[in-house]
């Protein structure tokens, strides 16, 4: 059962099946797409927080955005949901603290499943 869980979870955070089963990627262009998000964004949700805190609100928004379009692409559905949250509430002129956790926690389990895809 928390096999299954496990399972379950990964999915909702990579989906890497449905990804692989509509034919935009070969496995090896997915893991080699996989790996330069990794390298790329590990620090984004950093970035994002410094952005905001500083006031570049527009900035942050574009970062955001891009890498919520990226992260819908290679399955990271979770990652892809909160950075639209984030983005909505930036645009709006919202508060953001509470989005920007969630949005911060998403991309972390994003990246720690890819690593651990890759590792497999």
């Amino acid at each position: 059962m928390q096999q299954v869980e496990k399972d379950v979870m990964n999915e909702a955070v990579l989906d890497w099946k449905s990804v692989l089963s509509q034919d935009t990627y070969t496995c090896a262009n997915y893991v080699k797409q996989l790996r330069e998000f990794m390298a790329r964004e590990r620090d984004t949700a950093a970035q994002v927080d410094q952005l905001l805190r500083s006031g570049q609100t527009q900035e942050a928004r574009n970062l955001v955005h891009t890498l919520k379009e990226t992260a819908l692409n290679l399955g990271a559905k979770a990652l892809a949901a909160a950075a639209l949250e984030l983005e909505i509430a930036i645009k709006a002129g919202a508060d953001t603290s509470r989005i920007f956790g969630h949005f911060s926690s998403a991309h972390t389990d994003a990246l720690v499943s890819m690593h651990t895809f890759l590792s497999q």
